[in-house]
């Protein structure tokens, strides 16, 4: 009977997006019979990579490194992402190849991708159970593009006195701002929804100091004040999202953040309307052709009995 373990490293630990990433594999033949490996993939939800400079023949008792091969991450797809190995398998018995068929390990594994430099953005968000509810996950889809969060309350922690200062402090120190607009109270002329105050006076600040803003806005709400003055006259981009469908929110992320982060190195605007535009016009029709990479160090087993 045959067996086998597949061993693989990626050359960092974590990779930008559209950084090259190598990969390097190796066959170890832990049974008694030759074994051939061909066909090698890496495959994820959304897409794969066809490794087939990836193969070679490993006699028994043996450790053979297969090769390495170098992998164009894409620019838009960002954090930890997971994936499954796919390959085909021959051992040689009474003196012919036989075809072991398609092998899939039964694990997932990752690689981290994450854009540099990281910027410091402050998040205007809500600090009640039901605003964190929504609030924490979108900040971690913020995070996962290269930014620290600072939102007052939760990661700056200070007496009820020293708010008012401190969040202007920490906004005059940020690289930009982002608003979580998320029900409050229901205005009872108009039916809907509106955010709190807070929310206007730190989009205020932000915008009187030219910060790049990006307003994120539950779909449930109308955001009324300066926010949506902001939104309508001076163009800020205010993506609206399902508080549940935050997948849907994570794929526009995926668009429009490689263009927030070029607003905030040049100052320039344009990069990120383009974005906003084509998230508009486009939809999310484009976002699922994605393709990406994933898996840091790694192995998988196999033998010839299924």
């Amino acid at each position: 009977m045959g067996s086998w373990i597949i061993r693989w490293n990626f050359d960092k630990e974590s990779h930008s997006p559209g950084e090259t990433a190598l990969v390097s594999f190796w066959l170890e033949n832990t049974g008694d019979t030759h074994l051939y490996l061909s066909e090698l993939e890496l495959e994820f939800d959304f897409g794969k990579y066809n490794l087939s400079t990836i193969s070679g023949a490993v006699v028994p008792k043996t450790n053979r490194f297969l090769g390495n091969t170098r992998l164009l991450l894409p620019e838009n797809v960002v954090g930890r992402k997971f994936f499954t190995i796919k390959y085909r398998m021959y051992e040689y018995v009474q003196e012919k190849w036989i075809d072991l068929g398609i092998y899939r390990s039964d694990k997932q594994y990752f690689i981290s991708i994450y854009p540099r430099p990281f910027y410091r953005v402050f998040v205007s968000r809500g600090l009640s159970m039901e605003d964190r509810s929504i609030g924490d996950p979108i900040a971690e889809m913020i995070r996962e593009w290269g930014f620290d969060t600072i939102t007052v309350g939760i990661e700056v922690k200070v007496t009820e006195e020293e708010v008012p200062l401190r969040v202007r402090e920490e906004i005059r120190r940020a690289d930009a701002l982002i608003a979580i607009a998320t029900p409050r109270f229901m205005d009872t002329l108009t039916g809907l929804w509106r955010t709190l105050e807070w929310l206007h006076g730190e989009v205020g600040i932000a915008f009187g100091v030219d910060k790049p803003l990006l307003i994120l806005k539950d779909r449930r709400v109308s955001l009324g004040g300066l926010p949506s003055y902001l939104s309508r006259v001076e163009h800020i981009p205010c993506i609206e999202f399902d508080p549940y469908n935050l997948e849907e929110l994570k794929l526009k992320l995926s668009t429009v953040m490689p263009g927030f982060r070029e607003w905030i190195e040049t100052k320039r605007r344009q990069g990120f309307f383009e974005a906003i535009g084509k998230l508009i016009v486009g939809g999310l029709a484009a976002i699922g052709l994605i393709t990406v990479i994933s898996g840091i160090i790694g192995s998988t087993t196999g033998t010839s009995k299924k």
